[in-house]
């Protein structure tokens, strides 16, 4: 039995026989949150967990992003009743849920789509979120109703009686259908093949469905404009480095990496790399040593980080000293809830790319 990884945070004794899942909702969710929860999705129905270590790594530091990477665009904080002008809506999964005519008290079951809500200024409105939900810091003080082995609490649910729960779009059905027993309706947010496009249509369904229609228009609109402002950056940088994006190194002889198809993929693209393994089909592929060895990356972004795992680890690793990456000390830590979590602070997350490799490409000449 293996350490799972779970929005963000990891599980214990959970067997990890998959390939991982594609993007965080929860860590995600996180890639590292979302990517795990798609392993426990698929071994359950084929189809953003302990708290992060307390002492974060140290042996490389992350290049500052000339974008803040930790503060998302926030819209003015509303006290009113939420009000709905729609009495049904068909949610991330195509699912026609039928809603109340007013919201004032609403569950998020996803660190993303909690970010959403606050950054529509709908914060009010929480009264409870799943337990890997940490950001903004305001939700520190909000009841949490998810265990860490993903099973959640439904006689509080049911106590706390919300007008509308928000679930992700890798949440169990089993789930759903629990709290959908309670009466209570819940709009799905999110699905598994994500986008920049899909997180900005999230943020309008949410906004749509919290009386905050100009408010998500607001936000998205501005992220665009940031989106489109940083690949014009990317675009005018003179060589493109070669990337080897590590997900999961539990075992360093087999990590997991990112492919084609998923989201990661596509903002190493946008941030102006180049995926060693973006000729793999499967979005989040395990490789062995010796194909990171061949790929022979000029820049290593470690986006499993947080639990532990550093520079300094990774040189010291068999079989990695010859790596340009390692020879040449682009090791980076990257904060993973930035990259994987599919709300709005993804657009600090391609920031946060492009400032490793314009790093690297000042201190070495490709």
């Amino acid at each position: 039995m293996k350490t799972q990884h779970v929005y963000g945070r990891r599980l214990v004794a959970l067997p990890l026989h998959f390939c991982k899942g594609v993007f965080i909702y929860l860590k995600g969710m996180s890639m590292k949150s979302f990517l795990r929860v798609i392993l426990l999705s698929v071994a359950v129905i084929l189809s953003a967990c302990a708290t992060a270590p307390a002492q974060a790594p140290t042996a490389t530091s992350v290049p500052e992003a000339t974008m803040a990477a930790t503060v998302a665009p926030t819209i003015a904080p509303t006290t009113a009743p939420t009000a709905v002008a729609v009495a049904s809506v068909t949610d991330s999964a195509g699912r026609v849920v039928a809603i109340p005519t007013s919201v004032s008290k609403i569950i998020s079951l996803a660190p993303s789509t909690t970010e959403m809500i606050y950054a529509l200024g709908k914060g009010s409105a929480v009264v409870a979120i799943d337990m890997y939900s940490d950001y903004p810091p305001e939700v520190s003080s909000v009841a949490k109703i998810s265990n860490p082995d993903m099973t959640y609490n439904y006689e509080q649910i049911a106590a706390l009686a919300p007008d509308m729960v928000f679930a992700a779009g890798i949440t169990s059905p089993d789930v759903i259908t629990a709290i959908e027993k309670l009466n209570i309706p819940v709009v799905v947010v999110g699905s598994v093949n994500t986008t920049f496009a899909s997180i900005k249509s999230d943020i309008t369904l949410v906004g749509t469905l919290l009386g905050a229609t100009s408010e998500a228009t607001t936000l998205t609109t501005q992220m665009q404009v940031d989106w489109d402002a940083l690949v014009a950056k990317a675009a005018n940088i003179d060589s493109k480095p070669r990337v080897f994006w590590e997900l999961d190194a539990t075992d360093p002889s087999k990590p997991y990496t990112i492919g084609a198809g998923g989201f990661v993929n596509e903002l190493l693209v946008a941030a102006g790399g180049i995926n060693v393994f973006g000729d793999v089909e499967n979005p989040y592929p395990q490789v062995s040593v010796e194909q990171v060895v061949a790929a022979a990356p000029d820049i290593i972004i470690l986006a499993d980080s947080l639990y532990g795992v550093t520079p300094d680890m990774v040189a010291n690793r068999a079989g990695w000293e010859g790596i340009p990456a390692v020879k040449n000390q682009s090791v980076f830590p990257i904060d993973d809830n930035l990259v994987s979590r599919p709300g709005p602070r993804i657009v600090a997350g391609l920031a946060a790319v492009i400032a490793i490799i314009e790093e690297v490409l000042v201190e070495v000449k490709y």
